[in-house]
């Protein structure tokens, strides 16, 4: 699924934001832009529209600054939305529900990235995993995103 050049580019990309100071919770935001710009762009053709626009009006939600680091209350309440619709559809429309799995990833912060105990230094990883059940060719497209964040913090 992550062939060998995305795993480099990876490493390379986490090894930048981290040595450029990107913090966790911008990572986690900027995740969210590049959602909301696939939807935008209509690159996840392969879930209806109702339901795109459904989930960008959560990602709306996650890219406003102070939502991760201060607004505990709404990130409960969305978590508490959203993971019913996953799991609905992880049968019946499996795109939708890792796209939705996706929008989850981009209410989690800093401290629950900490807390989770991952093993990895970012959700960089996650991120691309999950994206890719839903646009299996979207590991360039995610990385040079990415990399746009890194060089803005300059």
């Amino acid at each position: 699924m992550i062939d060998n050049q995305e795993i480099e580019d990876i490493e390379s990309l986490e090894l930048q934001l981290l040595n450029e100071g990107v913090s966790i919770n911008e990572m986690i935001r900027h995740y969210a832009r590049f959602l909301l710009e696939l939807i935008k762009n209509e690159k996840l053709n392969n879930i209806s529209g109702d339901k795109l626009q459904e989930m960008a009006s959560y990602l709306t939600q996650a890219v406003i600054p102070g939502t991760l680091e201060s607004n505990d209350g709404l990130r409960k309440v969305l978590f508490t939305q959203l993971w019913p619709i996953e799991k609905e559809y992880r049968e019946s429309d499996p795109a939708y529900s890792a796209l939705v799995r996706c929008v989850i990833c981009c209410f989690g912060n800093e401290d629950d990235w900490e807390q989770g105990n991952s093993g990895e230094e970012t959700p960089l990883w996650f991120f691309l995993f999950y994206i890719k059940k839903v646009y299996p060719d979207v590991g360039q497209e995610f990385v040079d995103f990415f990399r746009r964040v890194g060089s803005s913090t300059r």
